[in-house]
Order: C-alpha cells, then structure tokens, then sequence
C-alpha cells in the first residue's frame, strides 16, 4: 500500500455542516476538494443517499442548513465580497437572497421557515474620529488600505484581522422566499453572534457583549432580540456565557420553556493562576430568567466543552442539542483525551453526565437527526471523519459516510497507542499517544519526532491527524502528550502556571523517556522536537536546557516577553511592578531569548510575516541570537511566510513548502 505524505493536504477531502434527512435516508452536507487543473480547491454541496450510497451534487456552495421538512436549504455562495446568503430546493432551484459588501456567515432558520438570521460584520455608527467617507455603503466595496488608524484603547488588533476598523459582527434578518432586503436587528458598538430562533420564530436569541467589557472576547451574556421591533431583552447578567474557543450556541427546548446555555465557572484564584474555567450547561427560564444548574462534574466528564487541539472534524455542527424527546441535553465534551458526547437530564434531576460514545474515537460536533437519533462526526487516530447516526440512549451507531474512503482504502496510515505516565512531583499524570512509522520493519529502529501543541490550555486528542500521518509515511514516528497546563484532565493539572515554571518541559521529558522504554523500534539517540505557539515557546525552552533532541523546529513562538507586550494581539501588563524599567528588566530577564547560546542542535524557525498573536519580530530575534551566538557552521535557518497570521500556511503552494521544510530538516539531522 501506499504511505501518507504531505501532497495529502492538498487532494483529501474535508467535509462539513451535516444533516440527516430521514424522510430519504440522505446526508446533506459541503464538502471541499481538489481541482487539480486549477490548482485550488473549491466547495460544493452534496446530497448522499444512504442506502444505495449514490452522491449527487447539488451545487457549488458552503455551510448547507435545511429548513424544517427538508424541501429547502440556505447556504453560502462565494461572491466578490464574500460568502453571500442563498436558499435552494433540492431540485436545485437556487435564489439568492443577499448582496452585501460584507461576508454573510453562520445562517439559521425560523422554525416556521419564513426567516433566515445571520451574522455580518457591519460598521459601528458609534465610532468616533471617522470620517463619513470611510464608512461603507450598502452595495458598495468598503477599501480599508488607505484609512488611517486611530487607537485609544486594548484590544485594537487581531490575529488574521490585523488593526481592527470600525466594524463589529451583527445580526441581519431576511425573507426566506426573496421577497424584502436584508435588515439589521442589532445595534451599537457590540457584538453580537451563536444566534438561534426561539420557536415562536418571533425572537433572536444570541450570544452579545453589548453589556459587557468590549475587550472581554471569551464569554458574553445571552439576548432575545424582536426581529420586527429590534427591542433587545437581557436574559443574563453577570455570568460568562461560553462564546470562545468553542462556542455553545444557545439552544431554545422545543416547547419555548427553557433555553441551555453553558456558563464558564470563573475560579477564585489570583491573575498569576488563572486558567481557562471549566463549563457548566445550565437551564434558563424563558418566563422568569431562573437559572438551574443540569450537569456537574465527575470522574467521567469533567467539562461540558472540549478545547481538542488536533480534532479537525465537526465543522458546521453543534456542540450541544435537544433529545429528539425533549427530556434531556447532549453536548461533545474532552476528559482524558477522549471527545465524547454525553447525555444529561433537562430537568436536572440526574446531573450526572453519561457518556455515549466508545473511547477508541473522538467525537466533535452533533445535531439532531429525529427519532431517538442524531448525527455525529468522529474520527480515530487512523480514521478521517465520518459522519454517524448516534442513538439518544443507547450509543448505537450507524455508519452514514466516511470521508476520504479512497485515500482510506490505498494508504497504510498507522494507529496511534496511548498510555500515562506520573508526573516527576507525583501531583498528576502525564497521557498521550505514539504514533509508529506505517508499515515498520521488524527489528530496525526509527527516528521519532515529539510534538508539542499550541495553547497551553488546548489538549491532544484520539483523533486523526492528517499532519503526523504525512510524518509516520515518511519513516518517522511521532510522540505527542497533554502536559500540565492542557485541560481535559482536571483543574489542578491545566493551572496556567504548571505550563510555564517548568513543570509541563519536566513532564514532555518523562513521556518520552516512557515512550522509548515502551517501544522498542524508538531510536532513542535520533529524537526532534517541534510545536507551534506554546509548542513553539516549549521548543525553545527545551533546546536551552538539555541535549536530549537532535533537531528542533520552532514554529510561530514566542521568544521575548516585551515584545509580546507590547505587539502582541494578546497584551500583557506592567501595573503590578513599582517601576516601567523593573518590568522590563524582569520580561526580558525571564524570556527564551536569553539562554540561546546553550542551544547545542541544529535549529529551524518557521514563522508568519502576519503573526500578530506571536509577532515576527520574535523570530527575527532568534535567528539574531542564534547565529551571533554559534559558530558560523552551526545550522541555523529561518524561514518566513508573507499573509500568513498565527498559523501554518494554508495556500496550497506556501503550504506544501512548509511542510516539505520540516519534513527535509529531520531528514538532515535525525
């Protein structure tokens, strides 16, 4: 058979926004692939018949959502300006139903079928210091190359954004049958977004900062907005509705009564030992706004959302949903590595989550499919997402389509095997995985490349990682592990602090050194070490204290703290010194760039020259301190991406030198 490689990228398929329609035994969904005449990739939309499993493709567009009874769906058409809104039948009558010089994102339906809600970045009318020929015009481009900017406050950037204008993502309102224009229900200088219809298909419920600090980006209250009167209705106050980095949306009980909102439970601790809170759903009362806790914590399922750094499936579907009956609440949440979707009681008599799902695979995204089911993408360490039939009470699944079946069926891919460690302190244990090299000899050792993810609080999972596939096809295996500062384990083991004092270099070290005595085909004298962002920061932590790796690759890290303060999209603070210059004294002091002539291996940066999250200037700075502080044979190479932000390149030519990058530097040093 054949191996994995990095051309994968560019041919697999990525599938999208599924609905089960059981009226036909079909699955409506997007999914993007490959033309390799031009070169690019393109969307479609696909209606599958599952039963006789024949695809017919209803047209070129994204983020396909049925109305109820399925005879229609809108979705999104590129435009010159952006995705824009459109409905079509099944039949392939297409109407398009918005021109907007903004992009159209996020589309829902009323349940009534009359309505479609969606979210738009629109101009903030409050602005001030703006002159009136910056502002847009409905119908007409909006050029922001020339406008100067002006900066009073935090928060005036934004990785892939860049200086932020004075725009803000709104809610807009249009007949589903093309009979009235677009109209916006929001107002102000707030955003507002994880809009749903309540059932009277009178109100928009939606998640806004209207009412909160504007440079609070994790957590918003919940609104109701009268779609014909604009009057907004608050429906909480001082609680952090979850809206970032996985966002639940609300979800109104078919009877009106009740809407489910998770709220992030906010720890006392002091600013040094925030973490990332833990969620709790809980059941609002949509006649007298009473809020009542449905899920705590257990041994099973500690949070009710999941921060998985490398399980890429689930695009376009819910993180939590109404039973088909009504009665109880199911909703993805990560413990201990495994992304399961659990079931909860709505009337919150029996708060114990119970988990539906088998732990040999990662599941990330559902919505309902009727009668007692609903649809699930999952995905296994050597699987591509497929999309399921989930049984509400059983856990019974049904395979309905397995994305990438021909790559599936032609290529060795290879199974990842899990295990833990304790830590050096005894405080916690340390989990992963270690992927082996596809179709390994018998008896020879192999190189192997650890893996450190982003974050910190992000956390791998037993999901399918098309990046570490490309790695184990060409010969290499790959050690990947939740160090202290990853959630999904417990409070005590994602305390921010434990990612940056040592403890989560001490706890990587100990993996692998446990990986080496598990398996013997590890060639433990032929190990590298590489991550992006955190993973980024702890490759440059590590190659200053030890000589255990044999080649590193930073990729988009931080190095300096004062430029991170300073630069950053993510500001830090000088108020708790009693002096500007002990503050900087101690940044620097404390940062990876003091300690770069101990690095003792061959060591490549990669970084985006749009980075604001971890800004360039940190990469400049290493490559500097690296080559001034070596001799001049030492291997050292830095390599920059133009229009890439806080991420590997996703255009197809940029991006398949990135990893044919990597791929030829643990090829030289490993």
């Amino acid at each position: 058979m054949k191996h994995s490689s990095f051309h994968d990228f560019l041919t697999r398929e990525r599938i999208a926004c599924g609905t089960y329609l059981p009226e036909t035994d079909s699955l409506l969904f997007s999914d993007s692939v490959w033309d390799e005449k031009q070169k690019k990739r393109f969307s479609r939309i696909l209606l599958h018949h599952v039963s006789t499993g024949e695809d017919r493709i209803l047209c070129e567009g994204s983020n396909p959502v049925p109305a109820s009874g399925h005879t229609r769906f809108a979705f999104l058409q590129t435009g010159p300006r952006g995705p824009q809104l459109c409905v079509a039948t099944l039949d392939g009558d297409i109407l398009a139903l918005t021109h907007l010089p903004a992009p159209v994102m996020d589309p829902q339906w009323s349940p009534d079928g009359k309505w479609l809600v969606f979210t738009s970045p629109a101009a903030d009318e409050s602005a001030t210091g703006v002159s009136p020929v910056c502002m847009p015009q409905m119908g007409s481009a909006w050029d922001h190359t020339l406008d100067p900017v002006a900066i009073e406050d935090f928060g005036y950037k934004f990785d892939g954004m860049g200086f932020k204008r004075p725009s803000v993502l709104q809610l807009f309102v249009v007949p589903s049958d093309g009979s009235g224009e677009p109209r916006r229900i929001s107002r102000g200088n707030s955003h507002f977004m994880h809009a749903c219809f309540a059932p009277d298909s009178k109100h928009v419920i939606c998640e806004s900062n209207l009412y909160c600090d504007k440079e609070n980006s994790i957590a918003m209250d919940v609104l109701s907005i009268d779609i014909h009167t604009c009057e907004i209705r608050r429906l909480t106050e001082d609680r952090m509705v979850v809206s970032y980095p996985n966002p639940v949306r609300p979800v109104c009980t078919p009877d009106g009564k009740w809407l489910i909102i998770g709220i992030l439970d906010m720890p006392q601790k002091a600013s040094h030992e925030a973490t990332y809170p833990a969620c709790t759903l809980y059941r609002l009362s949509l006649e007298n706004g009473v809020l009542t806790p449905i899920s705590r914590q257990t041994e099973d399922c500690f949070d009710t959302v999941q921060f998985a750094y490398n399980a890429g499936i689930g695009s376009g579907l819910e993180k939590t949903i109404v039973s088909s009956d009504g009665k109880s609440v199911l909703f993805c949440a990560g413990y201990m590595g495994i992304g399961s979707v659990y079931r909860v009681a709505l009337d919150g008599t029996r708060n114990a989550p119970l988990r539906l799902t088998e732990e040999d695979y990662c599941y990330n995204g559902i919505s309902p499919a009727g009668n007692g089911w609903i649809l699930a993408a999952r995905a296994a360490t050597n699987l591509p997402e497929q999309y399921v039939l989930l049984h509400e009470q059983t856990g019974e699944v049904r395979i309905l389509y397995q994305s990438d079946s021909d790559y599936l069926h032609t290529v060795a891919l290879s199974e990842a095997s899990s295990f833990s460690t304790k830590t050096l302190d005894g405080e916690s244990r340390v989990h992963g995985w270690c992927l082996p090299p596809q179709e390994m000899e018998e008896g020879r050792k192999y190189p192997c490349i650890v893996y450190v993810h982003g974050g910190p609080h992000p956390f791998y999972t037993n999901s399918f990682d098309l990046e570490m596939q490309a790695f184990a096809g060409e010969g290499f295996g790959v050690i990947f592990c939740n160090p202290r500062g990853s959630s999904g384990y417990g409070d005590l083991h994602r305390t921010i602090s434990r990612a940056f004092d040592g403890s989560a270099y001490t706890d990587i070290l100990l993996f692998v050194r446990e990986a080496i005595r598990r398996y013997s085909w590890i060639d433990g004298d032929r190990l590298g070490l590489t991550g992006g962002s955190y993973g980024g920061y702890m490759t440059n932590y590590a190659a200053t204290r030890c000589s255990l790796f044999k080649a590193y690759i930073s990729q988009r890290s931080t190095v300096n703290r004062l430029i991170s303060y300073a630069s950053s999209d993510m500001q830090g603070s000088s108020r708790e010194y009693p002096t500007y210059g002990e503050f900087m004294d101690h940044e620097v002091e404390h940062s990876e760039i003091m300690g770069m002539e101990k690095v003792s291996a061959p060591f490549l940066i990669l970084h985006g020259m749009e980075d604001l999250r971890c800004p360039v200037e940190g990469a400049h700075q290493l490559f500097v301190a690296l080559r001034d502080s070596h001799a001049p044979d030492f291997p050292v190479r830095m390599v920059l991406y133009p229009h890439t932000p806080h991420n590997q390149p996703t255009e197809p030519r940029q991006q398949q030198h990135y990893y044919q990058t990597m791929l030829q530097w643990f090829r030289n040093y490993l």
